[in-house]
């Protein structure tokens, strides 16, 4: 299974720059309920650390997660890009097609957080950003993705300008991808940023 968040970094697809990275696993049980995991990859060429860290919720089948990249070479990184705090695929099942609850943001009407569902059919999509870098304007970070009596909550914990995509494919699959909206930077040395 490949990593659940990607980026490009110096024209590279996430997938290539962790494949030829040294990857390291750790596993910590906090308690009965929850366990705590960190994979780190470092890429020999470039010093760019990748570093996901998350907790595992086994009474509520719960996972969250932060991303952080961190330069660790003394040279400037390659241009980091597209970064996607969640990119990962859900199948459903080949009966129930896949339906999206989401809410409206603040704005400044009665229609304000308003619920809303958006079935999204083979080929569809579905893009949600607030404005003007306000975590809930006009959108809200917060998605029901359901097919049937299944389904998954995902949440973007971000108070800035986060951006999320649905999009099926012509399968049984959706795409989920939510991060930063627009990121375009580079590292210098010993510089760390992190994911929604």
């Amino acid at each position: 299974v490949g990593a659940p968040f990607s980026f490009v970094y110096g024209g590279v697809n996430s997938d290539a720059v962790l494949a030829r990275s040294a990857r390291k696993d750790e596993c910590t049980a906090l308690d009965a309920q929850r366990t705590a995991h960190t994979i780190t990859w470092n890429d020999p060429e470039t010093g760019l650390e990748v570093r996901w860290q998350g907790v595992e919720y086994r009474d509520f089948k719960t996972v969250e997660w932060t991303v952080y990249l961190k330069n660790t070479s003394a040279k400037t990184t390659p241009l980091l890009e597209k970064v996607q705090g969640i990119d990962t695929t859900f199948q459903h099942d080949g009966g129930d097609e896949f339906v999206l609850h989401h809410n409206n943001g603040d704005n400044l009407s009665a229609t304000a957080y308003q619920p809303l569902v958006t079935p999204l059919g083979a080929g569809e999509s579905f893009h949600s950003a607030p404005e003007g870098g306000r975590g809930t304007n006009f959108a809200y970070p917060y998605f029901n993705l359901r097919s049937g009596d299944e389904g998954a909550i995902v949440t973007i914990g971000w108070p800035g300008q986060w951006a999320a995509d649905f999009t099926r494919d012509s399968g049984a699959g959706i795409q989920v991808q939510a991060g930063q909206e627009l990121t375009h930077l580079r590292l210098e040395p010993g510089e760390e940023i992190r994911t929604p």
